[in-house]
């Protein structure tokens, strides 16, 4: 098959080797890992729209400039726009491929939803968790436009692909915690301001603590003079190994934040796969990701949060290990039969994605700007 991935978004062009050399958001990093695994069966072109040069990794896989898509879409199989369906009318009038948005945030509160593209080009939806996936149903049912169109605005189709987390991710018996040691490794915007109080009140009562704050670097309205107190150490912008070595030596992961609900949360996933667990708020895919002897809380109860980490302090925190449908292979076979047959597929995960819709809540997400 022939698939396209369209970035309209992206702070900067990113590639394989980009993982490896600076800090890369959730989003940029498993469009890679996808692509870089589907190209072992698949021809894979990634389009973005601020790149300027085109970068051949492989005989199947090309990371490339918008200004080429005519050809890229031409002959494709599916077409996935990453976030927003840039182009759509372009690629509809020159592809007859399967169309999709693929989100890592959440429908109209974070990312804009047009709901003619929808219904004129059968524009379908994958998502990255069952509870993303589950939002997503249920904003779609109570759209006014899915009633004047009678149940027709999800005809596209909706499914959900987890995000894998590297494969060479595991605990690492050589790497002690520090059972003083936190860390941040979220982009700011998400709940930081949150998360701070928080650590100020622990280090009062635990005054060794230590709060490590890493984050993409991409966003750049964020004040980080807040970060100028007693116990906080400022990481910047890391490039993964790195920023995983400092996770492995951690106590926890301290995301307490009842702020921005994560769609899948590799900062979840990709701690609890280097055996460190994660303290943050039951909402969003924290209940789904994380391991089961790391359960999220109810981070609205600052004593509930303080008691936890305490604990932790004074008597270990709990061993974990990242959930096996998480794993490269296991997340590149769920891709496979969704290419084979996304009909099939979708239909297969309607019946549990509508049954959680019903029952789950995502508070309303603030929109932020990213400069």
């Amino acid at each position: 098959m022939k698939l396209v991935f369209i970035d309209p978004k992206c702070p900067t062009p990113y590639q394989s080797d980009t993982l490896r050399r600076q800090g890369l958001g959730g989003t940029e990093g498993t469009v890679v890992r996808i692509a870089q695994g589907l190209s072992r069966q698949h021809q894979v072109l990634v389009l973005q729209h601020n790149r300027q040069t085109t970068t051949t990794e492989s005989r199947r896989l090309t990371f490339a400039p918008i200004s080429t898509l005519l050809e890229a879409v031409r002959g494709a199989d599916h077409v996935f726009f990453v976030q927003k369906a840039q182009h759509l009318a372009t690629v509809a009038q020159h592809s007859h491929a399967r169309l999709w948005v693929w989100l890592h945030n959440y429908l109209h509160d974070e990312v804009p939803y047009f709901w003619r593209d929808h219904l004129r080009h059968r524009l379908g939806i994958v998502c990255v968790s069952q509870s993303h996936a589950a939002h997503t149903h249920a904003y779609l049912r109570q759209h006014w436009a899915n009633r004047a169109s009678l149940g027709w605005l999800g005809r596209g189709g909706l499914a959900y692909l987890h995000n894998p987390v590297n494969e060479n991710l595991a605990p690492d018996a050589s790497v002690p915690h520090q059972r003083h040691k936190l860390v941040f490794f979220s982009s700011p915007y998400k709940g930081l301001e949150q998360v701070l109080p928080l650590f100020h009140q622990a280090r009062a009562q635990l005054p060794g603590l230590q709060l490590f704050v890493a984050d993409p670097g991409y966003v750049r309205n964020f004040d980080d003079n807040t970060l100028n107190a007693p116990g906080i150490v400022r990481l910047g912008s890391l490039a993964q190994p790195e920023l995983l070595r400092h996770v492995r030596e951690a106590l926890c992961v301290f995301y307490p934040q009842q702020k921005r609900p994560e769609t899948f949360g590799l900062v979840y996933a990709e701690a609890n796969a280097v055996g460190t667990p994660v303290l943050a708020h039951r909402f969003g895919s924290a209940q789904e990701v994380l391991c089961d002897s790391n359960p999220p809380l109810d981070a609205s109860q600052p004593g509930l949060v303080l008691a936890t980490l305490t604990q932790w302090v004074e008597k270990g925190a709990p061993a974990t290990q990242v959930r096996p449908e998480f794993q490269r292979d296991w997340v590149l076979a769920r891709w496979q039969a969704f290419l084979q047959d996304s009909q099939a597929f979708c239909h297969a995960q309607a019946q549990g994605i509508g049954r959680l819709s019903q029952v789950s809540h995502v508070p309303k997400v603030q929109q932020v700007s990213h400069v």
